[in-house]
């Protein structure tokens, strides 16, 4: 009998819980359908892809990035504008599977130049047309990230092109995915805590980038396939325990995912590009690395999609001595990923008891 109280018991706790989840997950589809109604006529406009005035917040920054992949090349350019602390932050990265190369950390923060924000430590953006083409030109010298430090001179010259509307973040994604897991966390000063450090506003394109790198002496032709953001707010680099952001190319689809863990909520979304069509993802089943081989394994609503492949290079530095950045190049074939990882740095603080 006593037994028999003891499961009776465990079923009434795990059916309470499953309650408690659904009553939560209810709250947040209605929060995010309000969301999504104050701002259906608030779209990413022309005037958005200029820098943003400091709100005052600690941690500001605001960035522009562009991560880009073709056959055998992994890119990434960013340009993250630092006003508490009047300086930007330049990172340039090619990885290829015969090396890195990089703008090395010692010399990615420059003292602010009040001239012009987009023109920084050799570092050109210039806004073509908004929200659909942009210029991006480097000259700088770049060195190897392993082994002897070998310097090369580097030129960038490309232009992209969107292939898409701005996607939203926490805006345009699945919101069942968004109320599930708002339903799975823990409500509590701590999640508030959480959602406050990683507010960010912002938007992802996916589109093409194209022109030349210039290494050294080598030349070679860029037409590849790329992400670009534009974001601002609080970029808190130990806020998360792990986060990952990854483009796959696989067949004649793209995908764009990011998944974001935080002590009390894990905050994901994402979107499929297949026949022309954009889908947000539905499900992130997995997106990890286990040894050298990269998963991603996602929902779009058609069915589903899964990615397996190998790193083929990558590049990892430490950000504000509070997290590790890793950009890695991953697949083979037609199949091919960036896959980008950010991991805690810092020990947490005891839990108050």
């Amino acid at each position: 009998m006593s037994g028999d109280r003891s499961d009776h018991a465990g079923k009434s706790i795990v059916a309470q819980a499953d309650a408690a989840a659904g009553v939560k997950s209810a709250l947040a589809r209605w929060v995010l359908h309000k969301r999504r109604a104050l701002l259906a006529g608030v779209r990413p406009a022309a005037h958005d892809e200029a820098t943003h005035a400091w709100d005052g917040r600690r941690r500001f920054a605001e960035d522009y990035v562009f991560a880009a992949m073709q056959h055998g090349l992994g890119l990434l350019v960013r340009l993250e504008w630092l006003p508490g602390r009047a300086s930007h932050r330049v990172w340039v990265m090619l990885l290829r599977d015969d090396a890195a190369w990089w703008l090395p950390p010692a010399q990615t923060l420059v003292t602010e130049s009040r001239h012009d924000r987009w023109r920084v430590g050799g570092l050109h953006l210039d806004c073509l047309q908004p929200l659909q083409r942009w210029r991006v030109h480097f000259v700088g010298d770049v060195i190897a990230t392993e082994g002897a430090p070998r310097r090369r001179r580097c030129e960038l010259a490309l232009e992209f092109d969107a292939a898409m509307e701005p996607f939203v973040p926490g805006v345009d994604d699945d919101p069942e995915l968004v109320a599930r897991r708002v339903g799975e966390a823990a409500w509590d000063r701590e999640l508030a805590k959480a959602v406050r450090r990683s507010s960010q506003r912002g938007y992802v394109q996916t589109g093409r980038l194209r022109g030349q790198a210039v290494l050294a002496d080598e030349i070679v032709a860029i037409d590849a396939d790329c992400v670009r953001t534009h974001s601002w707010g609080v970029r808190d680099w130990g806020a998360p325990e792990h986060a990952v952001q990854c483009l796959v190319r696989h067949g004649e689809s793209i995908t764009w995912i990011q998944r974001a863990q935080f002590p009390v909520l894990t905050y994901e979304g994402g979107f499929v590009v297949r026949d022309g069509e954009v889908r947000c993802v539905r499900e992130i089943t997995r997106a990890e690395r286990i040894a050298d081989l990269h998963h991603l394994e996602i929902d779009d609503g058609r069915g589903r999609l899964q990615f397996v492949g190998p790193q083929r290079r990558a590049a990892a530095l430490r950000v504000d001595g509070r997290g590790d950045f890793e950009l890695a190049l991953c697949g083979d074939g037609d199949t091919r990923a960036l896959w980008v990882t950010q991991q805690r740095t810092l020990p947490r603080p005891p839990a108050r008891p």
